[in-house]
């Protein structure tokens, strides 16, 4: 029962460590791919001299990050909600499988949520920039 205990308390702390959200200037091994493509709110703000954003673009980046922020804030719960839950059917015995399988999908479905979210706002700024300003954070950022 202890062993299992700490699965579920390991699973449920993978579960909010891939949650967490990676700083979008300076995506992890998996996400090599976007190196470059996509730049975080904190790489303009920092260069945003250099950049000229116009008040067009800085307020747009900032209804951006206060929209992320607001539903990020709904998505943990969810997710926290999720993984209560999911560590509630691991923690029976016997373990009811196709639950727990369940409860993966529902935890692996609020995670994704989360991801599309902030993949939706890295988007939508990059959208808002010009191809001078894109150029110039490709040769700024270290990730690219």
């Amino acid at each position: 029962m202890k062993s299992l205990n700490a699965f579920a308390a390991g699973l449920l702390a993978l579960t909010l460590a891939f949650a967490a959200p990676a700083r979008a200037d300076e995506p992890e091994g998996k996400d090599e791919w976007l190196k470059g493509k996509l730049f975080g709110p904190e790489l303009i703000l920092k260069h945003r001299k250099e950049l000229r954003l116009t008040e067009k673009q800085f307020d747009l980046i900032g209804v951006e990050l206060k929209r992320v922020q607001a539903q990020a804030a709904e998505s943990d719960w969810q997710l926290m909600s999720e993984a209560s839950k999911l560590q509630d059917l691991i923690d029976q015995h016997p373990v009811d499988g196709k639950a727990v399988m369940a409860g993966v999908d529902h935890v692996f479905e609020a995670e994704n949520r989360k991801k599309k979210l902030f993949m939706e706002m890295l988007v939508n700024i990059k959208n808002a920039l010009t191809a001078e300003q894109v150029a110039y954070l490709k040769s700024v950022d270290p990730g690219s």
